[in-house]
């Protein structure tokens, strides 16, 4: 119901077809390669400016952040030249209206302003997709070969005649990949900050690359799921057989609804010791490698969800996520802001589409690194 709001009419008759189409599309590793280029270009020219302001809300800034890189290796550098501003506005603009009262809870064919207001967004949205494509078919062969995802759902024969739908395509890609991108990001900066120790432990060094170094770049990886501990999604499942409980005598009937809270996995001590810790080394195995914690029949980590439901994103979120702490933490300094560190991080704040974030947000400094001082 929430996002048949944010989309418009007929979106979810073909969504499969365009849903199957991210894993094709986003997980090519030509493209993948592209993406982290471009994230590590995006970082590095969000830092460079955050580094002379005196202060930068953390949620606020990695939302700005997530948004330029999503549209930049989604949509293509035409919609980033043109319209990323304009996109991220009508985008808060629209999660706002789809939670509000009237749209959730009446019909569209109720009159009332948010309603409206929601409209003009989403006609807004379609606009710009319809003036960016016609541009982009009077120079098909500057396209032929860009690695966006616009491309090739354009390119593909099982997607390219559903351009009218790729407005509402987006918005709901954007709703599902920007704000847990953001939290996963956001809150390691919250803990990194809160654990001074883990810089001196990382062994910084001003060569670092992130394609030159398996090794350093596994370190980095294994910084950013504290989205562990904030996980606030919950999954829905149904079944299609029934399912006996181990150790229970109850059996899930066939064609049940159920209800998973990553939540409660991720806080489980039987799993993760010290659940409630910041630990990244329990994200490395011995020899280096990332530990996946989910195997073929089970599931430990479930912020991308497990099994044939895995997000197909979960490369691209952690390239973004990899990239800026990369260029974070190897070239800046960070410190907390004028109001020092949030003394309560239990405040969250479930009105995003996703994990939750930081209610009232925080402030830190960002200062370029002084080497060999």
């Amino acid at each position: 119901m929430f996002l048949n709001k944010a989309a418009n009419p007929g979106y979810f008759t073909h969504g499969r077809n365009l849903l199957g189409s991210i894993n094709r599309g986003v997980n090519r590793s030509a493209a993948l390669q592209s993406y982290g280029r471009l994230a590590g270009e995006e970082a590095h020219k969000s830092l460079q400016h955050w580094s002379q302001m005196p202060d930068v809300e953390i949620f606020e800034s990695i939302s700005r952040f997530v948004h330029r890189v999503i549209v930049r290796c989604m949509m293509g550098e035409d919609f980033y030249d043109h319209h990323v501003d304009e996109l991220y506005d009508l985008l808060q603009q629209m999660e706002s209206l789809v939670g509000h009262p009237f749209n959730l809870l009446l019909p569209s064919w109720v009159p009332h302003l948010p309603g409206r207001q929601l409209a003009q967004a989403r006609n807004r949205f379609a606009e710009i997709f319809r003036e960016r494509l016609a541009a982009r078919q009077l120079e098909s062969d500057v396209w032929r070969d860009s690695l966006d995802y616009i491309n090739y759902t354009l390119n593909d024969p099982r997607t390219a005649q559903l351009a009218d739908y790729y407005p509402s395509h987006h918005v709901v890609l954007m709703f599902a990949a920007h704000t847990s991108t953001v939290a996963s990001i956001a809150w390691t900066i919250v803990e990194v900050s809160l654990s001074t120790w883990l810089l001196r432990k990382l062994d910084l060094t001003s060569s670092y690359s992130c394609s030159a170094i398996p090794y350093t770049k596994r370190k980095f990886e294994s910084l950013w799921p504290p989205c562990r501990r904030y996980s606030g999604v919950h999954m829905f499942r149904t079944t299609k057989q029934p399912v006996s409980l181990e150790g229970s005598d109850y059996t899930v009937p066939e064609k049940s609804v159920v209800l998973i809270s990553p939540y409660l996995t991720h806080h489980d001590p039987a799993i993760y010791p010290e659940p409630h810790e910041y630990q990244p080394h329990r994200w490395l195995l011995p020899d280096g490698r990332l530990n996946p914690w989910n195997g073929s029949k089970e599931a430990a980590f479930l912020q991308f969800g497990a099994g044939n439901h895995r997000c197909p994103g979960e490369n691209f979120a952690a390239i973004i996520a990899r990239e800026f702490l990369a260029a974070l933490l190897m070239k800046y300094e960070i410190e907390w802001g004028r109001d020092g560190a949030p003394a309560d991080l239990s405040r969250l704040d479930f009105t995003k589409v996703g994990s939750p974030w930081l209610e009232g947000d925080a402030a830190v400094r960002i200062r370029p690194r002084v080497f060999g001082s």
